[in-house]
């Protein structure tokens, strides 16, 4: 079985249908078009003349041929998985590669000693993509911490490729980009282990995540206030992760990525996520996470 197989429920086409609008004594044209699935006639859009149709099989198909020309597939162990969301309104793709992953084991005579042979993360290579507007064309690197699954979020996504549906040139990646994400993502396994060697307190821990993640800007009003239910989710990581790998900065990123990677939510879970991860990423940049 190919290691690259794309699930056959990404492979479906639609159609752009223009809508009208109906009065009394008026019938006319008007520049909107809704995007219909031809196998079920689903609305999955509503979009201008301008929106381009991009299935998604031909995004995955595309970087599927660059990671084919970088890695002997057959020899390589890489896993798939394809979420087709909201009955085609939007899609992700992951690829995971499981033979460049960096084994944190190594990192025991530094100071840091864990346990498990799953302590180690892995690059991902993620692909985003939507019907309904709501998501662009994107292909990203990322990173999977294997133990717990947890997305590793970089403040820094330079090795992000971006494509809005209306644009008339198809979306590109390349070996470079390819390359450059595994970089990265060595990159990320030093970055990790400084934060395992940087010792925070109980009170720092909480002042980042009151002046961040959980932090709600009300309207009209010059003082900030703090999500109860978002500071409950954290404190409880925070308590797991603490216990695990100690008072470190790695546990508090631990404690973030948890969050954003499995929400408890009765939003759609893609969509937070998406969310949460964007805000992990800031929090990194903020002075509170530079005073840790």
């Amino acid at each position: 079985m190919n290691n690259l197989e794309i699930n056959k429920d990404v492979y479906f086409d639609c159609e752009k249908k223009q809508l009208r609008y109906t009065a009394v004594d008026e019938d006319e044209l008007v520049n909107r078009y809704a995007i219909i699935r031809e196998d079920n006639g689903k609305l999955l859009g509503i979009h201008t003349d301008d929106y381009i149709i991009r299935p998604y099989s031909k995004l995955a198909e595309s970087v599927n041929e660059v990671v084919r020309e970088c890695v002997d597939i057959d020899k390589y162990h890489i896993t798939t998985k394809d979420q087709v969301l909201e009955d085609g309104k939007k899609y992700r793709r992951d690829i995971n590669f499981w033979d460049d992953s960096i084994d944190l084991n190594n990192y025991k005579d530094g100071g840091f000693h864990i346990k498990g042979t799953e302590e180690k993360i892995i690059p991902q290579l993620r692909i985003y993509s939507s019907m309904d507007g709501r998501w662009g064309q994107q292909i990203m690197w990322s990173s999977v911490y294997v133990v717990c699954l947890n997305g590793m979020v970089r403040p820094d996504w330079t090795f992000v490729v971006y494509n809005k549906h209306n644009k008339k040139r198809d979306i590109t990646w390349s070996i470079e980009d390819f390359k450059a994400g595994l970089v990265s993502h060595k990159e990320l396994g030093e970055d990790l282990f400084k934060m395992m060697q940087k010792k925070v307190t109980n009170e720092g821990v909480s002042h980042l995540f009151e002046k961040t993640l959980a932090r709600e800007c009300a309207k009209n009003s010059l003082v900030d206030h703090t999500k109860t239910n978002v500071m409950k989710d954290l404190n409880n990581a925070w308590e797991k992760y603490e216990k695990r790998y100690g008072p470190t900065l790695f546990a508090v990123y631990q404690t973030a990525t948890d969050w954003s990677t499995h929400p408890v939510t009765k939003g759609a879970l893609h969509n937070v996520s998406r969310k949460r991860e964007k805000e992990v990423a800031e929090m990194m940049t903020s002075s509170e996470w530079a005073s840790l």
